[in-house]
């Protein structure tokens, strides 16, 4: 049975919003100065950044564990490239993995990541019909 989310959305005031769950829980939005903002948040195009990486990184998070792999640290670089003309959407995306760890299996890294943006990242699922998405990886040991 398909699952209904909800979201609400307040205007705070100039180009200020906020959104809340079902649970309560805020996410604040605002565009940069430049654009007639203040520049309090992230844009709400800047936020669909931060999901998609948030998206795949519980996932890669979840496998590498799942996998056993000693992981301590993730961070996640993520750029996107604009059209000029409107809507300005996305056209290439790209998500760096910066993964901190002792012993981590490369190819684990590779399959996770993979796995990821093949079958189990919602939110990527939805930007890949409209954006070239791409992704490397670094893997850093620690001691």
């Amino acid at each position: 049975m398909p699952t209904v989310k909800k979201m609400t959305l307040e205007w705070l005031g100039d180009l200020k919003f906020v959104g809340k769950n079902e649970n309560g829980l805020t996410v604040n939005f605002d565009v940069p100065v430049e654009k007639g903002g203040h520049g309090t948040a992230p844009s709400p195009m800047e936020t669909l950044l931060a999901c998609l990486a948030a998206c795949s990184s519980i996932d890669v998070v979840l496998i590498l564990k799942k996998k056993r792999q000693d992981i301590r640290g993730l961070t996640v670089e993520v750029s996107g490239l604009r059209r000029d003309e409107d809507p300005k959407i996305y056209t290439k995306i790209n998500l760096k993995y910066i993964i901190k760890g002792v012993n981590v299996n490369k190819e684990f890294v590779e399959s996770a990541i993979k796995i990821s943006h093949d079958k189990y990242c919602s939110v990527g699922g939805m930007l890949k019909k409209a954006a070239e998405i791409t992704t490397s990886y670094e893997i850093i040991e620690e001691v």
